[in-house]
């Protein structure tokens, strides 16, 4: 079992990888484990909106380099990973996660119907502008989760918020889709001269970031 210093020494370790070495790869495990971890992110109400694009194809990665400021990091890592979040929310929507519930938990018709309520209750008030938001916010949950994984796992990684969302669709094939494109993240091991593994972490003191009330 990890220790709490485990913990803090993965975070302390990650940083954002700003220069990938090309030449190494993620073995298959460590890969699956990564995906894993997106697969079992939080959601809210575990409705999981979202889809993620693994990309490892060298000539797609061109495609989208232009279109994410010509950040490097896009063609060097090993998996690049694009996070999308649904488009709407519907009671087709929970209908299916319902069912999923049912299949997975073997629930009673009679808790089923009361989760129904729940959660379309829920997504019925739901405005356009708040799903659009809401779904966002969810995929920064999965976000949150693959970079702690990645960390554990002393993967490398790098937030790429940085590009063209509708340019992205268009050449991932999902403007016509119930997905669109929120960031990406790029995974791979850092080249031997980034001069950014060496940086000390910049971060607030404690004190100024967590306020108890006991």
């Amino acid at each position: 079992m990890n220790t709490p210093q485990d913990c803090l020494d993965s975070l302390q370790w990650r940083y954002a990888c700003k220069k990938f070495d090309p030449t190494k790869k993620i073995d298959e495990a460590t890969w699956q484990a990564l995906a894993e971890s997106l697969r079992l992110s939080a959601s809210s109400i575990g409705m999981q909106p979202w889809k993620f694009i693994d990309i490892t194809s060298a000539e797609l990665k061109q495609k989208l380099r232009p279109e994410s400021w010509n950040q490097p990091q896009v063609t060097d890592c090993d998996h690049y990973v694009v996070l999308c979040a649904k488009r709407d929310v519907t009671m087709d929507d929970v209908e299916r996660h319902l069912a999923n519930i049912a299949k997975i938990r073997q629930c009673s018709a009679e808790k089923i119907e009361g989760s129904r309520q729940f959660y379309g209750g829920y997504v019925s008030q739901m405005t356009p502008e708040f799903i659009y938001r809401w779904t966002e916010s969810q995929v920064h949950i999965a976000l949150g989760f693959v970079l702690s994984a990645a960390a554990a796992l002393r993967v490398d990684s790098c937030t790429i918020g940085g590009l063209d969302r509708e340019k992205y669709d268009e050449i991932l094939g999902l403007t016509d889709s119930p997905y669109r494109t929120v960031l990406a993240v790029a995974l791979g091991y850092r080249a031997a001269d980034d001069a950014y593994a060496q940086e000390k972490k910049v971060r607030y003191p404690m004190d100024e970031v967590m306020e108890k009330r006991a």
